[in-house]
């Protein structure tokens, strides 16, 4: 009886079992860099210090608005485009807010709006405002009111609540009143403030600080201030339970009003410049949130000694934008920070068998380095992503020509890709991009065949990722697990294959990756326990990326020999051995 074995089976999401997917931990170490993005030429905004920026994520740039000028407040919209360095003053429509400093504005993505709040002009403030990113144009939410308002304030922080969708302020300055401690949220789902002040700790009363949102723990971080001279305090608002606690330590920065500040992706609460006892700043300085410690960060060719400059932070890409302030006179200079290293030494190999000597177009790879993510993602969508993590990998051939991968996974040790349709043969560069920033580099070397087969362990030996075929004798069949777990040895072994009647056929249907693009089955030789048997079927499987397929039937000549090695070449490569058990 003959099979003819040109059939393919799918396996599904097993794959991922044989890719190796293990998410090393490493921190992340990041070095700071600025770089000043004020352009040469072109309109631009008026100096002005006491503004607000925010980052518009879905138009990718910066969107400032208002604050004290050369000539008096402001109320001005103008937009930074960080790819081309350029300004543009938006056409807003509707009545804008009156002329201001001194107020929170924050960025409500599921709006796509600025959301400001309060603030100082021809008088003191508390209204509420939303200029749709959009549309550009300008409403003012604040309720009819005024009782159902937060009192009149200026040098207030405030962040973004994406979870409650609200404006969270806490502080300020009000002529009525003083300072205040207060903690007010104003929900954008019905335009109304609730006040969120606790009644156990807080911070003490203050105006003139500066906050950032704490997305991994959901908190709104809060430093420094003014209180008949400067404050050096650090403290966090957990915007789940709406407490405060204090993070000061003994090591601290000077005391200081009118900085500015985020929290990068590593949990680090940073801010910039400010307002010391002894005058302007141009330091910049970290506390990291996990370790509660502050650092001081030393960034080269950064923006003058100033206070009251105005930032917005580009999560995507890790990158805050600092604009204006005032240091010997107003600003209107823009700059970005961002994380700048020596990119790491990644090596390339296959992810089936683990073999550095080449890897193949189209064929399933692992690269290991340090440092390459801030934590673990495996790929969930079809077709595979380009950009897991903010990571990418791009594939330069001997050709010159450059192509990004498709991503199964990135991990801080390791990232697993596809390499690109059409990579030439021959010495190929393979860089690791986090955002725009170069962060691994390497070389290796492509061949039209790397053939490896993925084993149930993930480490290129031992029980293979397969599965059984069987054929009776009427030409029926099914379709068998091969695997099984040994608890003794805690891996993954071949179950012992029965062989069945006299007219079976069993064939062992093995993935792998590295071998589609093989000239023909007579390229391809197989061996089990050392018995030669056909190849039927060396190709693409046909229904996940980059997966291989290898079939070939079990000699009945093997029953009663317990374990054996499976022994196969394909274009003249040795693939790496597995093991399988006969019964």
């Amino acid at each position: 009886m003959s099979w003819q074995n040109h059939w393919r089976i799918q396996i599904g999401t097993l794959v991922f079992l044989w890719l190796g997917c293990v998410g090393l931990s490493g921190a992340q170490t990041p070095d700071w860099q600025w770089r000043n993005l004020t352009p040469t030429s072109g309109t631009q905004p008026d100096a002005r210090r006491n503004g607000a920026a925010i980052y518009d994520s879905q138009g990718k740039r910066v969107i400032i608005f208002g604050g004290g000028g050369n000539t008096g407040d402001l109320n001005d919209t103008w937009a930074f485009d960080p790819a081309t360095s350029t300004w543009t003053k938006l056409a807003t429509t509707g009545t804008p807010p009156s002329t201001r400093h001194g107020f929170d504005a924050v960025y409500d993505a599921t709006g796509h709006q600025l959301v400001i709040y309060n603030g100082q002009g021809a008088g003191l403030f508390n209204d509420t405002w939303t200029l749709n990113l959009t549309t550009l144009q300008w409403r003012d939410v604040s309720p009819a009111n005024d009782a159902l308002r937060p009192k009149r304030r200026y040098g207030s922080a405030g962040v973004f609540d994406p979870v409650s969708r609200s404006l969270v302020s806490f502080a300020g300055f009000t002529s009525e009143a003083g300072r205040f401690q207060d903690t007010q949220s104003f929900g954008l789902a019905n335009n109304s403030w609730t006040d969120w002040t606790p009644a156990g700790t807080k911070p003490q009363v203050r105006c003139l600080l500066t906050g950032a949102y704490d997305k991994t723990n959901r908190r709104f971080i809060i430093y420094g201030g003014q209180r008949s001279g400067p404050l050096g305090d650090l403290w966090s608002f957990d915007l789940a339970t709406r407490t405060w606690e204090n993070l000061s330590n003994a090591t601290t920065p000077s005391a200081r009003y009118f900085t500015t500040s985020f929290v990068d992706a590593a949990g680090n609460f940073i801010f910039f410049g400010g307002q010391t006892n002894s005058g302007n700043s141009a330091e910049l300085w970290a506390y990291n949130l996990s370790a509660r410690a502050w650092n001081q960060l030393n960034a080269s060719n950064g923006p003058s000694a100033r206070n009251g400059a105005v930032s917005a932070y580009d999560e995507a890409s890790n990158r805050w934008f600092v604009f204006g302030g005032t240091g010997n006179g107003n600003l209107n200079d823009i700059w970005e920070l961002a994380r700048q290293r020596q990119p790491v030494e990644v090596a390339t190999v296959s992810a089936a068998s683990y073999a550095r000597e080449r890897i193949a177009p189209e064929s399933i790879v692992a690269l290991f380095g340090a440092n390459l993510a801030s934590g673990a993602q495996a790929a969930a969508t079809n077709p595979l992503p380009t950009t897991l993590q903010n990571v990418s990998v791009r594939v330069k051939d001997s050709a010159g020509m450059e192509r990004t991968a498709s991503l199964f996974y990135v991990s801080p040790g390791q990232i697993n890709f596809l390499v690109p349709a059409g990579t030439a043969n021959g010495t190929a560069t393979i860089n690791v991009y986090d955002g725009a920033t170069l962060i691994g580099t390497g070389t290796q070397t492509i061949a039209a065949l790397a053939p490896g087969i993925f084993t149930a362990n993930g480490d290129g030996r031992g029980a293979p990722g397969a599965i059984l075929f069987r054929v009776f004798e009427d030409f029926s069949h099914t379709t068998e697990v091969l695997l099984e777990f040994d608890t003794a040895s805690n891996r993954w072994v071949s179950k012992l294959i029965d062989l069945g009647k006299e007219k079976e056929e069993v064939y062992l249907v093995l993935y792998g990756t590295g071998w589609r693009f093989n000239s023909g089955l007579n390229t391809a030789t197989a061996t089990i326990g050392g018995v030669t048997t056909p190849v039927s079927y060396a190709g693409a499987q046909g229904g996940l990326f980059g997966l291989d397929q290898i079939n070939m039937l079990i000699p009945r000549a093997l029953i009663s020999r317990g374990e054996v090695e499976v022994a196969l070449t394909i274009g003249g490569i040795a693939l790496n051995p597995v093991r399988i058990r006969v019964k």
